[in-house]
């Protein structure tokens, strides 16, 4: 029987079917589910449990034949703990959570990502080649250097095949062209009037500053961004330890994809973010 979702009462432990370095400190899983599940879709997360040691949410990077592809880095106890797991061994699963990315038709699809917030973002890309009408689909992807892009075979392949068009920098000049994101996207929104959807996911400081440029040009009809990057602990709105100010919604079931209008009534959206102990820290 095939399920809309996994259960939220007790992890499903999933087995690792492969693994593998895709940038520096960070690495792609495959995961087996246990229980058939329907789809997952773009935006969306998991809580991941890794025994004995942490449950954190990840972003969904892939999902086919009941097999679910996540990309983590390092940045803890926890995810220190998952990178060294290999084939074969066992990790617990919860979800699929949270509200996705909901494209519209006819209207250019700008992508833009850093960091492990291309996770989400290699889903939506897959998505949105697969069910795609006239759209063109833009790709902006920047790291600090050429050994922390991820999924740049993957995006630069699909480029060859005409499928997008993909736009990538560094911070040292390695990869790409030297600068931002930035550059390539305000200029293609000054030279491209047609309507435009851009979906950001990365840090928030990076999604602020894409914000405002956005809010500059007319031709950007919608902004869809994923505030998954802060703190989660339950995954479906119990402890509301993830509520954004002054409107109380929850990120885990309220998002973690916000559009437009409503990161125009997150008074923290770019400024703070609440802690594990529900204390504000400057993001």
């Amino acid at each position: 029987m095939t399920k809309l979702t996994l259960p939220n009462t007790k992890p499903a432990m999933a087995k690792i079917i492969d693994k593998w370095e895709e940038c520096d400190d960070t690495f792609g899983f495959i995961l087996e589910l246990p229980i058939k599940v329907q789809r997952a879709k773009p935006g969306q997360f998991i809580m991941l449990w890794v025994p004995g040691v942490d449950e954190f949410p990840v972003g969904i990077a892939g999902f086919e034949n009941n097999q679910l592809e996540i990309g983590v880095a390092k940045m803890g106890p926890g995810t220190e703990a998952l990178l060294r797991k290999n084939k074969g061994d066992l990790l617990g699963i919860r979800g699929f959570y949270g509200k996705p990315f909901q494209p519209p038709k006819d209207v250019n699809h700008l992508l833009i990502g850093g960091g492990f917030g291309m996770t989400p973002l290699k889903l939506l890309t897959s998505t949105l080649i697969k069910e795609r009408d006239n759209a063109k689909i833009h790709v902006f992807e920047g790291a600090r250097n050429k050994g922390r892009l991820m999924y740049l075979n993957w995006l630069d392949n699909l480029q060859n095949q005409d499928d997008l068009v993909f736009h990538v920098c560094t911070d040292d000049g390695s990869y790409g062209y030297k600068g931002f994101p930035t550059v390539d996207l305000e200029k293609f929104l000054q030279e491209e009037k047609s309507p435009s959807v851009m979906y950001v996911a990365g840090p928030e400081r990076m999604m602020k500053v894409i914000y405002d440029i956005g809010k500059k040009y007319s031709n950007v009809i919608d902004m869809q961004m994923s505030l998954a990057d802060r703190y989660i602990r339950c995954g479906f709105g119990l402890c509301a330890g993830c509520v954004v100010d002054p409107t109380g919604w929850r990120i885990c079931t309220d998002g973690p994809v916000f559009n437009m209008k409503q990161l125009e009534q997150i008074s923290d959206f770019g400024n703070y973010r609440r802690i594990d102990t529900g204390a504000k820290e400057k993001t």
